[in-house]
Order: structure tokens, then sequence, then C-alpha cells
């Protein structure tokens, strides 16, 4: 059975060496693209990172979401994700800017948090897409076909 997996992640910060994410949300489809699983996952910041403004602002999360204690600590929300990877597999993991920005961030938070798996959307079967350089490609080899 093929699945695709569509994520995002939204952080404290670009920085994957010294930012990490606050909210992993997700979509699981089939092979036909319905539905099969979904989640919306947060976290407190971790007590060393302090978000940047401009982050919090286009991610629409606010500072006292952000310190929230009754939210998972970065290492429970490592966990969660890892097991995610792990019960979704094997899958493509796809979404916006995703090669760039989310596979180092989710890399990143993995080894901070000494999860085993760090390149979990690349082995166990998964795959991998990043929509956006999808997009440039077909841009460039058939200009006009996406409008």
């Amino acid at each position: 059975m093929s699945r695709y997996v569509f994520y995002d992640f939204e952080t404290t910060g670009i920085s994957p060496a010294f930012d990490h994410p606050l909210q992993f949300a997700a979509i699981v489809t089939d092979e036909h693209l319905n539905e099969v699983d979904r989640v919306d996952i947060r976290c407190q910041a971790a007590p060393q990172v302090l978000p940047s403004p401009i982050a919090l602002h286009v991610t629409n999360i606010k500072p006292e979401q952000a310190i929230n204690k009754n939210q998972p600590t970065p290492f429970e929300f490592a966990q969660t994700l890892q097991k995610f990877t792990k019960d979704w597999a094997p899958a493509c993991w796809m979404g916006y800017n995703t090669i760039a920005f989310d596979e180092p961030m989710m890399r990143q938070v993995f080894y901070q948090n000494l999860q085993p798996e760090i390149f979990a959307t690349q082995i166990n079967g998964n795959s991998r897409l990043d929509v956006m350089k999808m997009v440039f490609s077909t841009h460039a080899e058939a200009p006009g076909t996406l409008t």
C-alpha cells in the first residue's frame, strides 16, 4: 500500500542548529489521496531557545503558547514524531520547501533529543518529495503549464 504524508513544521526560527519546532501537522493519505490519519502536535519552547518575534508572527503562535508548560517538552515531541515516522512507513513524505527547511529541522530535533532514526523520512521504505522543487522544475521544463 502506498501512502503519502503531507506535513509542515512551525518553528522558533529558521536555524536548525539554534531553533526547534513548536508545531508539527500532517495529513496521511492512501494512494488515492483518501485521508487515513491526521495529526497536529505542539510543544513548549526549550528553556535555552528564545523564539524569534518574526517566526512567532509568521506562525501565528503567541509567546504564551510557546512557554505553556502544559504542552509536551521538546524531548516528548521528538519521541512522538519519531513514532509517527515509524507507524506511517513506508510513505512518501512531502511538503513545500521540505528539503531545505523541514527535513533539516526534523533531523536536528531528532539528533538533539537522542532519537535514533534521524533520517526517518529516508529509511524504512520512505521517500520524499519537495513540492516547491517540483513546481520549479515543472515551470523550467514546461513554462505556462502551472497557472
